[in-house]
Parts: C-alpha cells; structure tokens; sequence
C-alpha cells in the first residue's frame, strides 16, 4: 500500500524534474532575455496608395508622373 510519506517523496522528485528539465531547456534563460530585450516600437511607415495604369495596368503611385506610353492618362 502507498502511504502518505511515498506520495510526498514521489511528488517532489517529479516536481523536481520538471524544474532540471525546464532549466537544461532554458526557459527561464529564455524569459529573462525577453524582459530585458525588449524592442522599442515600430515607426509609422510612409506609404502611397497605388492606383493602375488604364493603359498599361502598371500600379504606380497616385502622385507619379506618367509614363512614354501613347494614351497615358497621367499628366508628365
């Protein structure tokens, strides 16, 4: 029969293990170089909305001059 003292033993050698395997893994090295790693926040990216070409089906931006192409709708 398993007495109370044999569970407790048991339940400590298992917690136990779990910590060496959990420390040889480096969880915790892992944890502790998120925390001081910590990246600042990305900036704000200038960004053009793109339209396309009627003529060539290009997308170019919205503010781009046209290109050598006949028929062009945008201005040179």
């Amino acid at each position: 029969m398993v007495g109370l003292p044999k569970l407790i033993v048991l339940l400590l050698v298992a917690v136990g293990a779990w910590c060496v395997y959990r420390w040889l893994n480096g969880a915790g090295r892992q944890a502790m170089s998120r925390r001081r790693a910590a990246s600042p926040p990305p900036r704000a990216i200038d960004a053009e909305d793109l339209t396309a070409c009627g003529v060539c089906g290009a997308y170019v931006a919205a503010q781009a001059p046209g290109c050598a192409r006949r028929g062009c709708p945008r201005p040179r």
